[in-house]
């Protein structure tokens, strides 16, 4: 197997790690690695022409989703989806790549979100640097799967958090205990168990992550470098967010001189077969034409943006539908959240007791500040940023003013 070299963006969004990965030996390991500024790129441009390269994106820029697929039709679903999302995804879906996964027995189809604007500035650095990737995906997406537990990596700058084939997330240490308690309340919810194993991977031999976190059954496995192994750990049955607009341009040069003949003989043989098949369906895609324009209509009296059918089924099935109870629910949360820190300042602004409405997709938390005024300028930053904001019982005592905040989806 040919070495592959590794980027992984720091959460910064200034600098990079980097590692030539080789997999001369039994357990892959980096001979080459370093670290650098974005800008600086350009020191790996000779090795990206020679090997395959992966980006790992900070899992904080990628959500997840697991939806019901209408159709296994991949052109029809990258139009269906969006509009299934809308919703949860809080931001103009316009502006948001939906990077699909495959249709699962189930008829489920994972998907993985990221801004468009900063996908492509991450590609275009890349390209200014003569760096084109093969593969994006989440860091956190690397984290191996188990049936039995989820897995979670201490690395650097982040906690990255693997619970399910598409449910993967990071946070900063100090914010770990409270999401795991979160989610073990969700989990108690949706299925009445109270237990959840988990397989911490730390160069920190006695790490005590989690250790205050109650109803985790926590196996310790101590590793030596943690972005050697997390590297090693990636498989290409994630999500490449390299699709739609995203593909890579980069073309494979394999000698088909010898199937040039045979291609062109089946080709001809299809084709008249093709012919045979459009004539006989003729007529009947006339009067299913006819019957998809009577249901758009339909549809459009509800949803005036629909154009398509599919798409127009799925908007109706979500109207029904209620938020929570799976990925849908924790990116729904964790988008929330992001917001919620983004707007407020933990220097001025003291955060504690958050609560998750899954079924009305609400965050609820108390804050206290020294002054009103610094909650009321915290609570029109977070209307500002598109979400629904209601603060509650604001009182004083003592010179500390606290009250209750409530974040949700504008309706």
């Amino acid at each position: 197997m040919k070495d592959r070299l590794f980027i992984r963006l720091k959460s910064d969004e200034e600098s990079l790690e980097w590692g030539l990965l080789t997999y001369e030996e039994a357990v892959p390991k980096l001979k080459e690695r370093g670290e650098l500024l974005l800008d600086d790129m350009i020191a790996l441009a000779d090795q990206a022409s020679q090997q395959e390269v992966i980006l790992l994106l900070p899992a904080s820029r990628v959500r997840c989703f697991n939806v019901k697929a209408p159709t296994r039709n991949r052109k029809q679903l990258e139009k269906a989806v969006p509009y299934t999302l809308e919703e949860q995804v809080l931001d103009n879906v316009e502006q948001q790549l939906f990077a699909l996964g495959s249709v699962n027995s189930d008829g489920m189809i994972a998907v993985n979100v990221v801004d468009k604007a900063y996908l492509s500035g991450v590609i275009d650095k890349l390209k200014e640097a003569s760096v084109e990737p093969d593969f994006v995906v989440s860091d956190a997406a690397c984290l191996p799967l188990f049936e039995d537990a989820w897995s979670l990596l201490e690395h650097d700058d982040a906690v990255l958090v693997r619970q399910s084939a598409n449910e993967y997330w990071s946070t900063e240490v100090d914010m770990l205990a409270d999401l795991m308690t979160w989610n073990l309340q969700s989990q108690f919810e949706e299925s009445q168990t109270v237990s959840q194993a988990i397989r911490i991977y730390s160069p920190n031999e006695h790490t005590d992550l989690l250790a205050g976190v109650s109803g985790l059954a926590i196996q310790q496995a101590p590793v030596e470098d943690s972005f050697e192994w997390l590297c090693s750990q990636f498989s290409f049955s994630s999500i490449n967010l390299l699709q739609q607009e995203f593909s890579s341009q980069k073309k494979n040069q394999v000698n088909l001189g010898q199937w040039k003949l045979p291609a062109i003989a089946t080709s001809c043989l299809i084709g008249v077969g093709l012919i045979y098949l459009v004539s006989q369906i003729i007529v009947l895609s006339t009067q299913r034409a006819n019957l998809e324009q009577q249901l758009i209509a339909s549809v459009q009296e509800v949803f005036p943006n629909v154009n398509d059918v599919n798409t127009g089924l799925m908007q109706v099935s979500n109207r029904f539908s209620t938020l929570g109870g799976d990925a849908a629910s924790t990116n729904s949360f964790m988008l929330l959240l992001d917001k919620s820190l983004a707007a407020i300042n933990p220097q001025l602004i003291k955060v504690s007791q958050l609560e998750y409405l899954s079924s009305q997709a609400q965050l609820s938390f108390d804050v206290e500040a020294s002054d009103y005024a610094t909650l009321t300028a915290a609570q029109n930053k977070l209307e500002s940023s598109g979400v629904q904001v209601e603060m509650r019982n604001a009182s004083e005592n003592g010179g500390v003013w606290s009250a209750r905040i409530a974040v949700g989806v504008k309706q």
